[in-house]
């Protein structure tokens, strides 16, 4: 009985703080942004930019309320809008934009 006590307060536990680099899928090179969060704020998405100088900064490009997955990273990172349900599409779409 103690241990599962013990181990239910450490699942309680909240991170503090995220930090994350993303790469190219299969690769450890180059970088292409970063995850972040600290608390009590949300998870910040940045996007890899070089410089002509040489130089490297990261832009945001997105925020979360919760840890973003794969597919929300990627479609942030292709400028997809989130929380969007699929729309009809074709001769549906049109009729039921109409009506």
């Amino acid at each position: 009985m103690g241990r599962d006590k013990r181990l239910e307060y450490a699942a309680s536990f909240q991170s503090c703080y995220f930090f994350r680099l993303l790469y190219y899928m299969g690769t450890q090179y180059p970088i292409m942004g970063a995850i972040r969060m600290s608390y009590p704020y949300r998870y910040e998405l940045y996007k890899r930019v070089d410089e002509p100088s040489g130089n490297e900064k990261y832009i945001i490009l997105s925020t979360f309320p919760e840890k973003p997955n794969s597919d929300e990273i990627n479609n942030a990172f292709l400028g997809k809008p989130r929380n969007q349900d699929k729309k009809p599409a074709g001769i549906w779409g049109f009729l039921s934009g109409i009506l």
